[in-house]
C-alpha cells in the first residue's frame, strides 16, 4: 500500500515538473518572439530616417552645382549663383578664404584710364540694393577688356571681403555711357555676380566698398563708395 502512494507521488511531481518546464518554454518563446519583432520594428524606422536624409541631401538645391547646396552657401557665407565666389580661380568647396581674393589685375602701363564715374552706389538702387556704377568713356577710343577688384570693409569690426569679375561683355565707344550691375542676373547684359550671404547682406554697421576698375592698356582706376548702417535691402 505504502509503495503505490509513493509511486503515485512521484508520478504526480514528475507530471508538475513536466507541467512547469513546458510553460516556462512557451513563455521564453514568446519573449524572443517579441524581442524579434520589437527589433524588426525599430530597424525599419532607423533605414527609414536615414534613407530620407539621404534623399534629402541628394534633392537640396545646389544652384551653381559647386558641390554645396544652396542653404550651405548661405551659412558660409558664399554666393549660391557662382561656383568661385571670390573670383580668384578656385571653386568656393576648396577654397579656404572663399570670400577673400588677391587681386589678379597686374597692369604695367601708366596711360590713365579715360572714365568718368557718373554714379556709383550700393543702396537706393531702383531695384534691390546692389553695387551698381555708371561710367562713361570721355576718350577718343573703344574700350573693352574690362575687369574689376573691390574691397568691402566692415567700418566697425574691420573684417573684409574681397572680390575679382572679368566684365565679360563690357565695351564703351568714345563718349558712351553704360551702367553695370553686381546683382546676380548675369542673362541680362552688363550684369554680373553680387555676393549678398557676404558683408554685404548680413552686416549691419557701415561699410565702404574699395574698387579698382581696369581696363587692358591703362593703369587701373581707383573710387570709393560708402554704405550707411543696416543690411542691404534684398528682394523677395
Amino acid at each position: 500500500m505504502n509503495k503505490k502512494i509513493t509511486l503515485s507521488k512521484t508520478w504526480k511531481t514528475t507530471l508538475a515538473a513536466v507541467l512547469i518546464l513546458s510553460l516556462t518554454i512557451v513563455f521564453l518563446a514568446g519573449c524572443a518572439s517579441g524581442n524579434s519583432s520589437k527589433q524588426a520594428a525599430n530597424s525599419g524606422t532607423n533605414t527609414s530616417t536615414s534613407q530620407a536624409a539621404i534623399a534629402n541631401s541628394s534633392t537640396a538645391t545646389d544652384t551653381d552645382g559647386d558641390g554645396i547646396p544652396a542653404s550651405v552657401e548661405k551659412t558660409y557665407g558664399t554666393n549660391p549663383y557662382v561656383a568661385d565666389t571670390d573670383g580668384d580661380g578656385v571653386g568656393d568647396k576648396e577654397d579656404k578664404t572663399p570670400v577673400v581674393s588677391e587681386t589678379v589685375i597686374n597692369e604695367t602701363s601708366t596711360a590713365q584710364l579715360p572714365i568718368k564715374i557718373k554714379d556709383a552706389r550700393v543702396e537706393d538702387n531702383a531695384t534691390s540694393d546692389h553695387l551698381e556704377i555708371t561710367l562713361t568713356n570721355t576718350g577718343s577710343t573703344a574700350l573693352d577688356n574690362f575687369d574689376i577688384y573691390y574691397t568691402i570693409t566692415d567700418k566697425v569690426d574691420k573684417t573684409q571681403e574681397a572680390y575679382y569679375q572679368s566684365l565679360s561683355g563690357l565695351s564703351l565707344n568714345a563718349g558712351e555711357t553704360k551702367t553695370i550691375h553686381f546683382d546676380n542676373q548675369v542673362k541680362e547684359i552688363g550684369h554680373y555676380y553680387g555676393n549678398m550671404n557676404g558683408l554685404y547682406g548680413t552686416s549691419k554697421n557701415g561699410l565702404t566698398f574699395d574698387i579698382l576698375l581696369h581696363s587692358k592698356g591703362y593703369q587701373p582706376m581707383k573710387f570709393q563708395v560708402e554704405k550707411a548702417k543696416g543690411t542691404a535691402e534684398v528682394a523677395d
